[in-house]
């Protein structure tokens, strides 16, 4: 998908086959859904040194053809939580646990899964769930809900039953979610942020324009990429009540894409700074240090881009997707 916010709903949905905004080809008759292949995406991991600044050799723990993303670790840093794709294209969540260096299927459903995310008490995870559409012509996005599983795979319930057009989420206590809320349809509304409350369903509004990675910073503040102004994409943070979000740092603009892209995933690391790609080049961000920029943490030996990351709370792993180049023979792995 292209790095501009219509992407993100493509990049969320590709894998059932998710239609744009339909377009009539008769007075009452919406255009066929066009099937998008997912990219071919592997999750690696590398052990981090972040007093040394180092980061270890990366690892591939997917190793197979097809869509492997989303990773997440959970609380406790024993294990990776990430989705992949069948070969009839659903998706479903997988776990990878370090200890035995053993993948379990978690999910089997119908539904397509996404975005698997520790729920805050440690007690499983919620995930993005896209169901059967409830009418005719209704597009899959309005299905999109934020189920709650258990970790033997389960569904459990939705987070609220109200809550649609779920693209993404990140959990900032046990009863506030925020939600990537998915844009389009025929008015064409922008990707938008929003703080939700679990016990009473209330959405508040934080922020229009967003990308798809949303944290929760060190400090508690709500941290995401600020895409409201083409061209000039930067890291934003926001909490309720604040009047508009405060702009931490430009993002990177990535290499050889379209002119103006720049890069939408980050995550926070447990010293406080943040982490974000360019290519093959993992690029760091200290708050306390502004004026410096994004420099430099490494640059690793990988057969493709970085995309998604995620670190351990501990600060001691990284995991993150490299969309492999379609040149590269699937044998090269780390």
């Amino acid at each position: 998908m292209s790095r501009t916010a219509p992407f993100v709903l493509a990049f969320l949905v590709l894998a059932a086959a998710v239609q744009a905004a339909p377009a009539p080809v008769a007075p009452t008759a919406p255009a066929a859904p066009a099937p998008v292949a997912p990219p071919d995406t592997e999750v690696f991991v590398a052990t981090l040194d972040l007093a040394a600044g180092k980061v270890g050799t990366p690892r591939n723990v997917t190793e197979r053809p097809g869509y492997d993303n989303q990773p997440a670790f959970l609380l406790d840093g024993s294990a990776l939580l990430y989705v992949a794709a069948s070969d009839g294209g659903n998706t479903d969540v997988f776990r990878y646990d370090f200890a035995s260096g053993t993948r379990t299927q978690l999910t089997a459903s119908a539904e397509a899964e996404y975005s698997p995310t520790p729920l805050a008490d440690g007690s499983g995870f919620s995930a993005v769930r896209v169901e059967a559409p409830r009418a005719e012509g209704e597009p899959y996005t309005e299905s999109q809900r934020l189920f709650r599983y258990g970790f033997d795979g389960q569904p459990i319930a939705p987070v609220h039953a109200a809550w649609r057009r779920v693209g993404y989420h990140a959990w900032l206590d046990d009863g506030r979610v925020a939600l990537f809320l998915v844009g389009g349809g025929p008015d064409q509304l922008p990707n938008s942020l929003v703080l939700a409350t679990v016990a009473d369903g209330k959405q508040l509004p934080l922020a229009k324009g967003i990308g798809r990675s949303l944290a929760r910073s060190p400090d508690g503040r709500l941290t995401f990429v600020d895409q409201s102004i083409a061209g000039a994409w930067s890291i934003a943070t926001i909490l309720p009540g604040d009047a508009k979000p405060t702009a931490l740092v430009a993002t990177p603009v990535v290499v050889g894409e379209k002119e103006g892209e720049r890069s939408q995933d980050f995550c926070w690391l447990a010293d406080g700074t943040l982490l974000m790609a360019r290519g093959t080049k993992l690029l760091r961000f200290d708050p306390q240090q502004p004026a410096a920029g994004f420099t430099t943490l490494a640059e690793l030996a990988v057969p493709g881009d970085i995309r998604r990351l995620a670190a351990s709370r501990d600060g001691t792993r990284l995991a993150f997707v490299v969309e492999l180049k379609a040149v590269v023979t699937r044998g090269i792995r780390g």
